[in-house]
């Protein structure tokens, strides 16, 4: 059938199907567009003789996302992100099976391809192009030991095919629907035509940075900042991030309230990591000890690479960001007013006004109340 149609006619049927099924944006970058971006920006990681991508974004429910920001319901959204998720993985394995209909090889990309989340490939750099991008964009040694460089960046492939843009929080924004949206992509040795790179015009990000003023710990850099340049575009800076084991605390709910002690996300854990990135992996291992403890949250999803079941917890950096900046603002007071979260005996997760919360755990047995926060206990 290749035979037949040529690369374009091909790219804009893909495109139109994905758009169809629901994806606020779709597009493509190839091999040329990604130049200068990290190594995770070289397809052939993924596909042996790799020539383009295909990206999309696909909306997460916005009900269920102020319901989640608002404190009011932590259930509704959780199964909304495994859904999506779900969804836009299943797009992406049809596309790659319309990609091999029409001649090419082709393979989807899934969103946790890091060594952290059990892939077995090499991320380390494999050959020259790598090398040359390593040296542009460092990866930190905490990201390479705790084994968070992902394999493809589903990031920086929809930043290059105009998918969307950079906000501050370092996080993909469209411009229907902001950074609350689940990214998806596949690998073809198809040299589909690239789409054009959104003009900085359309970013409506203002640098407002209610996206670090959401995040319960200091996982965004306040003074530094990264820009990436693919291909001949130099895309919008946004805040270097920290020792990613700060967002992971707080993502999987080993830890939740904020550094200033006023919010929480959804995870009911007091205990903050320490500012000294070096300590901060044994002061995970001991929330990780802590975790194993509680009650179970009910819902998630489970891992068949570890044998867990896990719950999301956070992505307020996310899900604050919105292309209208009253709706912005509304989420942030959702979220950062919100109350600050507890765990029942039974496992579920709630939020409450802080005095509340703080005489709910002052009423807790000692045994299970150091689960969830230090407490100095009077040897006598």
């Amino acid at each position: 059938m290749s035979d037949d149609l040529d690369l374009q006619t091909i790219r804009d049927r893909l495109l139109e199907s994905l758009t169809v099924s629901g994806c606020n944006a779709v597009g493509v970058c190839t091999q040329d567009g990604l130049e200068g971006g990290p190594p995770s920006t070289d397809l052939t990681r993924q596909l042996e003789g790799a020539q383009s991508a295909i990206v999309v974004s696909y909306p997460l429910d916005e009900h269920k996302v102020e319901l989640y920001m608002g404190k009011i319901d932590h259930e509704p959204y959780q199964l909304e992100y495994i859904k999506v998720n779900n969804i836009v993985q299943g797009l992406m394995g049809e596309a790659t099976n319309q990609l091999r209909k029409f001649g090419y090889e082709a393979e989807a990309v899934y969103a946790g391809n890091t060594p952290g989340d059990g892939t077995k490939a090499d991320v380390m750099p494999t050959n020259d192009r790598q090398r040359k991008a390593a040296e542009l964009n460092p990866a930190k040694a905490s990201d390479v030991m705790i084994g968070s460089i992902p394999l493809i960046s589903q990031r920086m492939l929809a930043a290059a095919s105009g998918v969307g843009f950079f906000g501050m929080s370092g996080n993909i924004l469209t411009e229907t629907h902001g950074a609350a949206i689940v990214l998806g992509a596949c690998v073809t040795t198809a040299e589909l035509p690239a789409t054009p790179v959104l003009s900085q015009d359309v970013n409506y990000c203002d640098e407002c940075n209610w996206c670090g003023q959401v995040c319960p710990t200091s996982f965004m850099s306040e003074t530094d900042f990264t820009t990436v340049k693919m291909g001949e575009h130099d895309h919008h800076k946004y805040t270097t991030r920290e020792h990613h084991l700060r967002c992971a605390s707080h993502m999987t709910g080993m830890a939740g309230l904020s550094k200033n002690g006023k919010f929480s996300s959804w995870g009911p854990g007091r205990k903050h990591l320490p500012e000294d990135d070096d300590q901060v992996l044994p002061a995970l291992m001991q929330l990780v000890g802590d975790t194993a403890k509680r009650p179970v949250v009910p819902g998630g999803f489970y891992d068949p690479q570890n044998g867990n079941k896990m719950n999301i917890m956070c992505s307020a950096c996310n899900l604050v960001c919105h292309p209208e900046k009253k709706v912005r603002a509304k989420r942030l007071k959702m979220w950062t007013q919100g109350g600050v979260t507890i765990q029942r005996e039974d496992g579920r997760v709630e939020a409450m006004p802080l005095d509340e919360a703080r005489a709910y755990l002052d009423a807790m047995p000692i045994e299970r109340r150091v689960l969830y926060e230090d407490v100095e206990i009077d040897p006598a």
